[in-house]
């Protein structure tokens, strides 16, 4: 049975039984460590910051303004640029909703700051809400589910500030905040750091969009999105971000042949390690029947890994695989010469 139509709350404890959330619906939540890896691949993401726009690695260990001295120092930097940080924290209530909020006993914040000339700073401003939707759309299972709240302006300071939201069940999720800060109410914190504009020696104190996020409630965002949209046992979370990107299983009637297939798996996952592709190995626990391998398949299909190897006895003879997609259940034959290649073209496609 499907999740669609059903209230929040159920989606909150269908979600819980996953292998990527210890979620406890009195406010309490925790990833496993799968689910660990699948923040930092957002965190990844997060950190590649919109095309065209050169983003910057800072340190939550200093100052903002001493961010912004190493950047000019190390890089040629032009307006627009950004710097993401990650800031850590410990036993924090975090605000889900009007409705729901979580315990966290671990968690971090994400703060990338875009510095750009206040001359353009409101239609740059909406770009990046624009680009950020579409952000949270590329990865999804209901691209149709995100928003972009109404823009609130402080009377005091002219801050503006807008949310990126996703619609769940009855209820809508805050997935991040982003604010236009005026470069002048910034002046302390960036210790009075200025550009060059143009070909001229004038020099300006840009303004500050700040994007922020919780990695963990964004992780759960993505979990909510795959459990809704597909409501089995697949969970469909995005090539890109899923942990594994491919799982490798054996399947023989010949225990001797068995064993061969159990080496080449090892082999073809070292040969996928070295290309920097997250690999499951599955062949330890091989079996000759249909049974086992349906078993082995709703496994990888319930920690959301995309594509999966399966290796047969014909496979030793002429190095030929079935090549499984998790999202259309279909598999395509290719030869270990297309290997890593090939899996690394469908997954950053």
């Amino acid at each position: 049975m499907g999740l669609v139509g059903v209230g929040f709350r159920h989606l909150l404890e269908s979600c819980r039984v996953s292998k990527f959330l210890e979620l406890d619906l009195r406010g309490g939540l925790k990833l496993t460590p799968i689910g660990r890896m699948l923040r930092n691949n957002l965190k990844d993401e997060f950190r590649r910051g919109e095309a065209g726009m050169a983003v910057y690695e800072g340190s939550n260990g200093i100052s903002l303004g001493e961010n912004l001295r190493f950047a000019r120092e190390t890089f040629a930097i032009d307006l627009p640029f950004g710097i993401a940080v990650e800031e850590t924290f410990v036993n924090k209530s975090i605000r889900l909703n009007e409705n729901h909020e979580f315990h966290l006993e671990n968690g971090s914040w994400l703060t990338c700051s875009y510095f750009v000339n206040p001359s353009m700073s409101t239609e740059f401003m909406y770009k990046i809400q624009r680009q950020r939707k579409i952000w949270w759309m590329r990865y999804a299972c209901d691209p149709g589910r995100y928003l972009i709240s109404d823009v609130r302006q402080s009377a005091d300071s002219k801050v503006q500030s807008v949310a990126i939201k996703a619609r769940f069940a009855d209820e809508e999720v805050a997935l991040e905040q982003l604010e236009l800060v005026p470069g002048d109410v910034m002046r302390d914190l960036m210790e009075d750091f200025q550009v060059k504009v143009g070909k001229s020696s004038r020099k300006i104190t840009p303004n500050v969009l700040q994007i922020r996020q919780c990695a963990e409630l964004a992780t759960l965002e993505v979990i909510l999105d795959a459990f809704e949209s597909s409501g089995s046992s697949s969970v469909r979370i995005h090539r890109k971000l899923a942990p594994y990107k491919c799982g490798v299983v054996c399947i023989s009637d010949d225990s001797e042949q068995l064993n061969e297939l159990q080496d080449l798996a090892k082999h073809l996952c070292n040969v996928l390690r070295k290309s920097n592709i997250t690999i499951l190995d599955c062949s330890t626990k091989a079996g000759n029947s249909k049974q086992s391998l349906n078993k082995q398949l709703r496994h990888l299909d319930s920690i959301a890994v995309p594509y999966c190897l399966l290796l047969q006895d014909q496979s030793l003879q002429n190095g030929l695989f079935q090549l499984r997609s998790r999202d259309t259940t279909l598999s395509e034959t290719i030869h270990i010469s297309d290997l890593p290649n090939y899996l690394l073209k469908i997954i950053t496609s």
